[in-house]
């Protein structure tokens, strides 16, 4: 008969090491289904709870970790606004002038600021003042003339100046400031220079008072266009915006639509000379210029910035400028000898323009301001708004301080007594 021999079965040691593999098998599998139901891609809509500790470096597209919590425009505008109610009805129409310290003193050449000065602002507290080379002597004469000139006003003012480059340069020419050359010189050194010069001027300028500078030129005539294709204009017209604005000193963009007297279409603008202005408008300039020349096939009876088809349609609606809107020279022999002030006046606000340039005489315009009220030809929600875009400009550029209203009174008394202390030590001229 067959013998078998039965196996040996497992020892002890053998079976315990069996039900330790089998455990630590168990442990890792369910360990890796932790870990995947906890950190794998099927939980990346899971908010971690602690925020990451590496920093991250933020690009020009990236949106703000935190959103605005105003809208920077509707608050100059709730200023420009709670100050109007303040104000009373010949303070909003001089609001609308910017004049010389000749015609607003009736001396030759104003060379500092005395009593006559205090009297005219206080008797008519306008816009601004816009000056020129017969104004300066040297720097610290600029400096007084104009600190002294600005602590006269209740309604702080622009002070203004065409420093373009070149030959149109008071500031360089007299005061030794640096030195440009006609701005089309630049046109091959592209954006960047277009934004350093700006800026340079804006700093040099900035230092003896000047908030406004009747510039960039953005349209193709005159030594100091940018350039004379729209393409190449535009960014370089741009820049010079920012180099002005971004330094604090506002700029005055000019002339819209064109400088001289032209029969272009609309058609024809779109492709030339709107893309320049519609790039410094993009890029927030505080003031358009609108000029006297007549657009034959747009308007053939009245200068620019008395056409309603180019302030209103053209300027605000089809290109979007929601600033200040401005007249060019108002004292030109081919306006006082074409136009009777009342014209001005009422064509001008009823197509569109908030500020009025230099008039001939500013006591005539201001009659014939409250004439158009009285007549109906304009309303006084029109001047409203016009002050309201003047303010809400000055305020964005800290020419008024967002000082509560409240306390604007005190502020003027305080104002008005430093002035007159001050002046007391500025000597004035034969003519004062």
């Amino acid at each position: 008969m067959a013998q078998y021999r039965h196996a040996k079965g497992p020892s002890v040691l053998q079976i315990i090491i069996v039900i330790l593999v089998v455990l630590l098998s168990i442990g890792i599998i369910a360990g890796a289904a932790f870990a995947v139901y906890h950190f794998g891609f099927d939980k990346e809509d899971e908010v971690p709870t602690e925020a990451p500790t590496v920093p991250t470096v933020a690009t020009f597209d990236e949106a703000p970790t935190e959103a605005p919590t105003e809208d920077e425009n509707l608050k100059y505008n709730e200023l420009a606004q709670k100050y109007i109610a303040n104000m009373s009805e010949d303070e909003k129409i001089y609001q609308l002038f910017i004049t010389t310290p000749e015609a607003l003193t009736g001396v030759d050449a104003a060379t500092v600021a005395g009593d006559a000065t205090k009297a005219a602002i206080e008797a008519k507290p306008i816009a601004g003042i816009v000056y020129d080379a017969d104004n300066f002597e040297d720097s610290t004469q600029t400096t007084d003339l104009i600190k002294t000139t600005q602590s006269f006003a209740k309604t702080s003012m622009f002070i203004a100046v065409a420093e373009e480059g070149g030959d149109f340069s008071p500031v360089s020419s007299k005061l030794g400031t640096a030195k440009f050359e006609d701005m089309s010189t630049y046109t091959e050194q592209g954006d960047q220079k277009a934004f350093d010069n700006a800026s340079t001027i804006a700093k040099d300028i900035s230092k003896f008072g000047f908030n406004l500078n009747l510039a960039p030129v953005a349209n193709f005539e005159g030594s100091n266009v940018y350039a004379t294709d729209a393409a190449v204009a535009s960014p370089l017209v741009a820049q010079a915006v920012n180099g002005f604005q971004q330094n604090g000193v506002i700029s005055a963009l000019k002339t819209f639509p064109v400088l001289k007297d032209s029969d272009k279409t609309t058609d024809d603008l779109r492709t030339s000379e709107f893309l320049t202005f519609t790039a410094g408008i993009t890029n927030s300039t505080g003031i358009v210029v609108v000029g006297d020349a007549i657009m034959s096939s747009i308007d053939s009876e009245n200068p620019a910035f008395m056409s309603k088809n180019i302030v209103t349609e053209i300027l605000q609606k089809e290109l979007k400028f929601n600033g200040v809107v401005m007249t060019s020279d108002l004292s030109t022999d081919y306006i006082t000898g074409n136009f009777t002030t009342q014209q001005i006046v009422e064509n001008s606000l009823n197509s569109g323009v908030n500020l009025f340039f230099k008039p001939a005489d500013i006591d005539a315009y201001v009659q014939a301001v409250k004439d158009a009220i009285t007549n109906g030809t304009i309303t006084q929600q029109q001047i409203d708004d016009s002050v309201k875009k003047v303010l809400a400009l000055k305020f964005k550029f800290g020419i008024l301080s967002e000082t509560p209203v409240a306390s604007a009174q005190t502020a003027t008394e305080t104002a008005t007594d430093t002035a007159t202390e001050t002046s007391t030590e500025v000597a004035t001229d034969a003519a004062q």
